[in-house]
């Protein structure tokens, strides 16, 4: 397995060009100047690190790794040392006078700063990446996938993988695919593909490095044929047909392993994709697709994916609504996945607040297939707690899967569950199996009960997957009228607005003998779970710096830290419930999060909303999935991840809103205009919303072909509409601006869709001309309005003037959010928090694409300095030093804003004003009158949060977003400045 050396070097080297680990003590330096001023008795020592290491005083004062910062007596005389970790060497000192590698004395007769520079030590050979395989329930010949990343610099050619048994003695036969790459071009996500026995917990690991090779699979996934005929896929035990319209036609399993498909071992012959429109009653099939387009998506050597995509059309040639399919195929398996999407991708002309009809309302939407028998079959219908509904084929046997959301009177009251039809019961498995002879298919569809209606059902020799049963409930086209204290939805399919869409997925698996109902259990729960099945470990994922600067989540008692906290007092108080507040289904709804209350009353009835996962959402779910390797975070980032791809996002153009040149506006728009949204859909997007779920860390952990679809609509909607938005030259008259948040988190859509695609232009352009606008706002002097800290007032008076080049400088808002009546000018701290956060991360990454020769033209000094200005002027106008928080807002002053998206910034903006000041780069020290308290300020909070006791703070609703430390590099940021 990996070793710890390896880890932490690969940490250095990613992250040692750009972070400087500098500490401070707990006992902040005299406020209302610059650091220094005070006390002309006493000096003060400040110790900057770079790399892993720990640097000692003598006399014992300093041991940087703890405290970095320590007052002495003037003209004392001080002793540094350097103490390298493991896998690093002492690479020298500078500033203060210090040089070399040996230990350093200084006579400190003025404040001083130093830095000691660790390096990494060159590990050659092969290295390896342990993986484990998680135990559950049994299903054979499984496709399993998963992203395994590496540090920049680690590997750039995939043909130096090879994935290996846990002990080394055996090569496992597996399929590498670049999906994302560093912006030097080096591989910064591997996903690898391989076909498991699932059951029993397993160990591997994956080999790279120089000689590394893979030996070729004794046969590759092969496909024959033409797209416009027809495309055949043979993984060895199945082979299928999938048709030019884009519909498996026909599916094969080679009974015998003699390799070769007969007759005798045809399953499928004939199918289509079908909805029935609530409109008109007519079917709509991909059968009669006119614009039909067919791809080989991937090739080999173990998985294949067939693409799919054109327009559901009836018999006259009327077109419904897109339709995208994609076959997943893997060698050596008797599994084919399916994943299907119905998108609506028309133009909505005129965007409303509230619709007056259904842009689509559908009856039904499923699959069917002709099954072959060689007499009459046998079916099997999984039904709950392992039981099995069962007899012979003989005209039509169904099982209909069914549910209610119960919102009365403004309280959520839960769901109902309830199935029936062959048998009856609450949860329904989501599989049926049927057996005639040597023929034995099962089709699984994946949150069958979490996503009703639904239906499976056998008629003669026709099986159908009804993803929306036309026996689910009453077809209707409009929100039907409400009275009483009951909330009532359509009971149709339905999308409110153009532009919405739903995926489901399926798995077809055939076998060469009849299977046991438990067995047929088992395979399903196992295709059921929301999990990475194959992970690397938390100090893997955290080492490798594609997910952030993280640290693994600490060993605390299980009743102590912030991690426990969060998921005991409210992961699990919220959604680990059968059916918590904050947990929905049905097809609408599952994945979302309730919010608490109503959002509006109609009728006198009480309507509810939801988050439509907003701000960081499900990303930060998955980042704590990697820290604590809790699969539970897993499941709640996924499953919250598909519902946004789906609901939460617009993927239809649209026009009538946004002043965007008389010119529509492409697919991507989300539906988040603010927490309340009410059925999952609104008319715009608030800026300061803007986000993308989980799509980044979803790709990256799973290579999800649907979510890098959606990822890259929603970037290319904000790179139409960003030169609208952000017009530069920057003038104030040229938009509202309400609050940081609002340039904060359209930043950070862009960051992530740069972090996983390598765009460099997209850095450039889209990203680097955000970060641009807001440099030539920052640098326009202009009047502030709002708190006044030597009067402890709040008042329409003009204080002074935000003048960057005075250091005052700050993005004057012309109406701050939450002026409470003021014409407040000034800063939301907690808004800011997620602004500075992400200009942090663009930053970042500015400085790799600038080593790799692809800048973004922003000035990096000018970055920086307004940075810098900013937390200065947040913590001066918005942290109450009497209550010790930081306020809602300058003019609202009353509470407590929430500090968990200030942290970060905070504490990393400390160490950069270390690092700036050490390196001579501060030219005006004295304008940074707040910055002794900011390390300070930063390491109380991280105290407070780790020393959090389970059960003080409880939540029954969540997530809301703000919960979660954003970013978690936070903690790494404090890792050496945290209290023992």
């Amino acid at each position: 397995m990996t070793t710890p050396t390896l880890r932490e070097n690969w940490r250095s080297l990613l992250f040692a060009a750009v972070f400087l680990l500098g500490c401070t003590s707990d006992t902040p330096a005299p406020s209302g100047g610059p650091p220094g001023e005070g006390d002309d008795t006493t000096v003060q020592l400040t110790l900057t690190r770079l790399g892993a290491g720990t640097i000692t005083s003598n006399p014992t004062a300093i041991s940087c790794g703890g405290t970095c910062l320590a007052s002495f007596a003037k003209g004392s005389s001080v002793t540094l040392t350097a103490t390298p970790d493991s896998g690093y060497s002492f690479g020298g000192w500078s500033g203060g006078g210090c040089t070399g590698t040996a230990a350093c004395t200084l006579t400190l007769d003025a404040d001083i700063t130093v830095q000691g520079s660790f390096t990494p030590v060159t590990v050659a050979g092969t290295q390896y990446i342990a993986l484990t395989l998680a135990s559950g329930p049994a299903s054979d010949k499984a496709p399993v996938r998963t992203g395994v990343p590496f540090p920049k610099g680690a590997l750039s050619n995939l043909a130096e993988l090879r994935l290996e048994t846990g002990d080394g003695t055996q090569e496992v036969p597996a399929q590498f695919d670049a999906i994302s790459r560093w912006p030097d071009g080096s591989i910064k996500v591997a996903l690898v593909h391989l076909v498991a026995d699932l059951g029993a917990s397993r160990a591997y690991r994956v080999a790279y490095g120089p000689g590394v090779a893979r030996a070729a699979l004794p046969r590759d996934v092969a496909i024959s044929g033409t797209p416009s005929t027809e495309l055949t896929v043979d993984t060895g035990p199945v082979k299928f047909a999938v048709n030019n319209k884009g519909v498996l036609t026909r599916l094969w399993r080679d009974t015998n392993a003699n390799g070769s498909f007969e007759t005798g071992e045809q399953l499928l012959d004939g199918g289509d994709l079908f909805m029935v429109n609530a409109y008109d009653n007519q079917e709509y099939t991909a059968g009669a697709a006119t614009d039909a387009v067919v791809t080989v998506e991937e090739t080999g050597p173990l998985r294949a994916v067939i693409k799919a995509q054109g327009s559901l059309t009836n018999a006259a040639g009327t077109k419904l609504i897109k339709y995208l399919v994609r076959y997943y195929a893997h060698q050596g398996s008797d599994k084919v996945d399916l994943e299907v999407s119905v998108i609506d991708d028309r133009l909505e002309p005129n965007v409303q607040t509230n619709p007056t009809s259904f842009a689509i309302a559908a009856k039904a939407l499923g699959l069917r297939w002709t099954y072959l028998s060689d007499s009459a079959a046998d079916y099997r219908f999984g039904g709950e707690s392992g039981a099995a509904h069962a007899a012979k084929v003989s005209g039509e046997h169904y099982l209909l899967q069914k549910g209610e959301f119960t919102f009365d009177n403004g309280v959520d009251l839960g769901h109902t569950f309830n199935y029936g039809g062959v048998g009856t019961g609450a949860k329904a498995a989501g599989w049926v199996a049927l057996d005639s002879g040597n023929r034995h298919l099962a089709l699984m569809v994946r949150d069958f009960w979490q996503q009703f209606p639904g239906e499976l059902s056998v008629n003669g020799n026709t099986l159908t997957a009804s993803l929306f049963p036309a026996r689910g409930g009453t077809a209707e086209t409009s929100q039907p009228a409400l009275s009483g204290t009951r909330y009532h939805r359509a009971q149709s399919m339905y999308f409110t607005r153009q532009g919405g869409a739903k995926t489901y997925q399926l798995r077809l698996a055939a076998s060469t003998s009849l299977s046991t109902t438990s067995a047929l259990h088992a395979a399903n729960d196992s295709y059921q779970r929301h999990r990475l099945e194959l992970t690397a470990t938390p100090a893997w994922y955290t080492a490798s710096g594609v997910f952030g600067d993280l640290t693994p989540t600490p060993q605390l008692s299980s009743n102590k830290g912030y991690d426990n906290v969060l998921m005991r007092d409210i992961y699990e108080r919220s959604i680990e419930q059968s059916d918590g507040n904050a947990t929905m289904f049905g097809w609408r709804d599952y994945g979302d999060r309730l919010r608490a209350g109503w959002a509006l009353q109609t009728n006198g009835v009480y309507v509810p909303s939801f988050y439509n996962d907003t701000h960081v959402g499900a990303n930060n779910f998955l980042t704590q999935f990697l820290r604590s390797g809790d699969a539970r975070w897993f499941h709640l980032g996924e499953i919250s991840t598909r519902h946004f791809m789906d609901i939460d996002v617009s993927h239809g153009p649209r026009a009538g809103y946004w002043s965007t040149g008389n010119t529509p506006q492409p697919a991507g728009e989300v539906h988040a205009i603010n927490h309340e949204n009410i059925d999952h859909q609104v008319r715009n997007l608030h800026w300061g919303h803007a986000h993308v779920s989980g799509l980044s860390n979803l790709y990256l952990l799973t290579g999800d072909k649907r979510s890098l679809d959606v990822l890259t609509e929603i970037a290319q909607w904000w790179k139409f509409v960003s030169p609208y938005f952000f017009k530069r030259p920057f003038k104030f008259a040229d938009r509202y601006r309400e609050a940081e948040r609002d340039y904060g988190w359209p930043l950070y859509v862009m960051n992530e869709y740069v972090r996983v695609t390598g765009d460099a232009t997209y850095h450039k352009d889209v990203a680097g001309n955000l970060a641009a606008y807001l440099i030539e706002w920052f640098r326009t002097p202009s009047n502030h309005v709002g708190y006044d800290p030597a009067t402890n007032t709040v008042s329409n008076t003009v204080l002074g003037v935000n003048d960057a080049t005075q250091g005052t400088g700050y993005w004057t808002m012309t109406k701050m959010d939450n002026n409470a009546g003021f014409n407040a000018t000034g800063t939301n701290p907690w808004m800011a928090g997620a602004f500075m956060g992400n200009l942090i991360k663009f930053h970042q990454a500015d400085l790799e694409f600038a080593a790799a020769g692809k800048p973004s033209g922003v000035s990096h000094a000018q970055m920086v300095d307004m940075l810098l200005q900013g937390m200065n002027y947040v913590v001066k106008y918005g942290y109450d030093s009497n209550r010790k928080f930081f306020v809602y807002s300058e003019a609202q002053r009353g509470n407590n804003g929430g500090d968990h998206h200030i942290l970060y910034p905070l504490a990393y903006l400390d160490r950069l004003y270390k690092q700036e000041l050490a390196a001579g780069r501060i030219a005006n020290p004295a304008w940074f009158d707040t910055q002794s308290t900011w390390g300070p300020l930063a390491t109380r909070r991280h105290d407070e949060l780790q020393n959090q006791t389970v059960g003080t703070f409880t939540q029954a609703y969540g997530f809301y977003g703000y919960e979660i430390v954003y970013p978690a590099d936070f903690f790494t940021v404090m890792k050496a400045t945290s209290s023992p």
